[in-house]
């Protein structure tokens, strides 16, 4: 499918091009693209980039959100209506960053669509979904921003993965299958890039666990999100700090909080103890499910109450399972209606 009309925010028309070959020997920062980054960790993300001195190529499926962020980014954000899962406009998505900044540097896939529940309550048109938007979306964008990469003497692809991608996920089969697909895809490209000698292009994969967010506003009342709420809940500026360490010093796989990526894969040495404690995992996010419901409703109209997401962070501090099949999805993001990014 084509992607929605795109327009450049409107103080990024006079955008200066970035030189490319800085006297120094250090490339100036130069062009990024985020996917998914109308709103929420996406949003962020772009704004750590554009804070660096990078232009930003704001993409999102929703044009208006795409278009409200990079307006309140300022002149070094462009915004761009993008599905990622047609490959064509993905790659367009590229070569309008690249005319706008002068060079590739950065490429964030941070799209990405969640349904809860077994995969036998899902219909195929969501299967679907997940699979494509989570997985060949990922793919496309990597591919995209490798080839110019390779062309132009490196760059950096993150991609926004999830504890999901480590484990097994119960209420969450399709959406692991999809994480799943990214990590194996991305540490196998890497592999491929450096079997071909490439050496100056990095793909990493950020490995969140359940990040407090609008959308997990919408899942306290949700059973088959439970085990998102079951670990630290993080708060988005934690992935965004991330992000910017990997983008400082690449690293193949970065778990948050690291812990707990720990604890996930030494569960997968023994999947059958893993299952054994995954109903007293999700029990245990079921009460804090509870507890954040009542805290919500305590604080509706307090004015100076304390932040919901600060107790659920002291609440998920105090769980001691852990979870050896643990958690989930760094991907209860923002967006609305189909749960993208």
């Amino acid at each position: 499918m084509s992607p929605a009309n795109h327009r450049k925010s409107p103080r990024t028309s006079d955008t200066p091009r970035v030189d490319t070959a800085p006297a120094t020997g250090h490339r100036w920062p130069a062009g990024a693209v985020v996917t998914g980054a109308g709103r929420g960790l996406g949003r962020q993300i772009a704004t750590m980039l554009v804070e660096r001195g990078h232009h930003v190529l704001v993409t999102d499926v929703d044009d208006a959100a795409a278009q409200q962020a990079a307006s309140e980014l300022g002149e070094r954000a462009t915004a761009l209506a993008l599905d990622v899962r047609d490959d064509a406009a993905v790659r367009a998505a590229r070569d309008q960053i690249i005319a706008i900044a002068g060079r590739l540097d950065v490429w964030v896939n941070n799209a990405g669509v969640l349904f809860t529940g077994p995969a036998w309550e899902h219909d195929a048109q969501q299967r679907r979904l997940m699979l494509e938007v989570n997985a060949l979306g990922t793919m496309n964008g990597t591919l995209a921003a490798v080839e110019s990469m390779r062309a132009t003497g490196g760059g950096q692809v993150i991609n926004i993965a999830s504890l999901a991608g480590l484990t097994a996920v119960p209420g969450e089969g399709v959406y692991a299958a999809s994480k799943h697909a990214v990590m194996g895809f991305s540490l196998s490209t890497m592999a491929d890039l450096r079997a071909a000698k490439v050496k100056d292009v990095h793909i990493s994969c950020i490995c969140p666990d359940g990040i407090w967010t609008p959308m997990l506003h919408d899942r306290l009342d949700d059973p088959g999100a439970a085990l998102s709420f079951s670990g630290k809940l993080l708060q988005p500026h934690e992935v965004v700090t991330a992000v910017g360490k990997v983008l400082d010093e690449p690293r193949l796989v970065t778990a948050l909080p690291g812990w707990r990526g720990a604890v996930v894969r030494f569960g997968d040495l023994f999947p059958a103890l893993g299952l054994a404690l995954t109903p007293f995992v999700v029990r245990q996010g079921e009460r804090t499910q509870r507890r954040m419901r009542k805290q919500q409703q305590g604080r509706r109209g307090s004015a100076g109450a304390e932040p919901l997401g600060v107790g659920a962070e002291r609440d998920a501090r105090s769980l001691r399972l852990g979870g050896c099949r643990g958690k989930v999805g760094g991907d209860l993001l923002d967006g609305q209606g189909d749960r993208r990014r």
